[in-house]
């Protein structure tokens, strides 16, 4: 008798990943990206007026695809010991963007004139993105786009003159950087 009464009721289909239980396309395609890993600041990367190397290099650091002496070292590859910048830490991307302390001065001596000292990355940074995030919060959206630009191409100038460093045996200087910094802004 059980049976009977399964089977007089039809079948029923539910979208799971809907609350009313119908297919939407926009939950589809949600579901699609399930598990992926968000990138919080590429609007401002890639809707920037920067050039698109400097674009595509913060792409690439943001998700630790740079070569810094980390990614050489997993390989077998010869690597530099320390951060040619402060010669105090392990080489990473994260660390040469935010927590070295020639790039924590480099930032604090281009925010400071603007009143955005208290933007400065601090040594407990876990990563560039969720910095960038942070020193954008509650900026007002006008001021936003050259705020963006000048993270944007402050990173460039960074790892270009790490890139000196390692490649030219140039040596880490803060008033090299911000010529740089001024030259190109």
């Amino acid at each position: 008798m059980h049976e009977a009464i399964l089977s007089q009721v039809d079948d029923v289909h539910v979208w799971r990943l809907e609350g009313s239980g119908q297919f939407t396309s926009k939950s589809a395609y949600r579901a699609f990206f399930n598990g992926s890993i968000a990138f919080a600041p590429w609007r401002h990367l890639w809707k920037s007026r920067e050039q698109a190397k400097c674009k595509l290099f913060l792409w690439l650091a943001i998700r630790n695809r740079c070569w810094t002496a980390d990614r050489l070292a997993k390989r077998g590859l010869p690597h530099p010991t320390h951060c040619p910048l402060c010669d105090q830490e392990d080489e990473t991307v994260q660390h040469l963007l935010t927590t070295c302390v020639l790039a924590r001065e480099f930032w604090s001596r281009i925010l400071t004139p603007l009143g955005l000292q208290d933007r400065t990355p601090t040594r407990l940074e876990k990563s560039f993105d969720d910095w960038w995030r942070k020193a954008t919060k509650r900026i007002p959206k006008e001021e936003k786009n050259g705020l963006n630009t000048m993270i944007i191409l402050g990173s460039w100038i960074l790892w270009k003159h790490r890139n000196a460093c390692v490649f030219e045996g140039s040596h880490p200087r803060i008033t090299r950087l911000l010529e740089e910094f001024r030259d190109e802004y």
